[in-house]
């Protein structure tokens, strides 16, 4: 599907939620051909793979990874550096409604959203070191108790980002509100 993608056109290819299910009842969950390779290896054999297929088309090559990958092992398979070895640019997900009380020793991380990403984007930093990849943060430009953060909130997220040198960032909001 990537291939057609990129001889359609498209000049990205955006591996989304590259990783191992991490919800629902996985312990009940059947992986035919399940070797005993750690996720972290499977997802980064699959992510250099396809940017060797992918490459050649002319096209870039990114992933999509969870906040706290870079802070630690989620054991969804997202090892951060490791990933960023094979694709142009690397997208977290740093929506700070989704991290847990007590995060980066922040009360409440969703109250703070400059602050949670600022921390996020700094292990990402240091995830990164060495690799060629851009990173790009993905924002929260939506709340879990309203319809969308206000605008200030979305401000801070876009000044840590831009504090912590990223090439950009992306706003997600699931309305498609913003």
């Amino acid at each position: 599907i990537a291939k057609a993608a990129a001889r359609a056109g498209f000049d990205e290819i955006q591996f989304d939620y590259v990783r191992f299910p991490s919800d629902g009842p996985i312990e009940s969950a059947v992986f035919p051909g399940k070797t005993a390779e750690p996720p972290g290896w499977t997802v980064t054999r699959f992510v250099q793979y396809a940017s060797k297929q992918l490459k050649p088309l002319g096209v870039r090559v990114s992933v999509d990874l969870f906040g706290l990958s870079a802070t630690r092992d989620l054991g969804v398979g997202q090892v951060p550096g490791r990933l960023a070895k094979y694709v142009d640019a690397v997208y977290p997900m740093v929506y700070p409604s989704h991290y847990n009380p007590g995060e980066f020793n922040l009360p409440d991380p969703s109250a703070v959203p400059g602050r949670t990403v600022s921390h996020s984007l700094r292990d990402f930093r240091n995830a990164l070191v060495g690799r060629k990849a851009m990173l790009i943060p993905w924002l929260e430009d939506f709340s879990l108790t309203s319809d969308h953060r206000p605008p200030e909130e979305v401000q801070a997220q876009i000044d840590a980002v831009r504090r912590h040198n990223a090439k950009g960032f992306l706003l997600w909001n699931p309305s498609g509100v913003y």
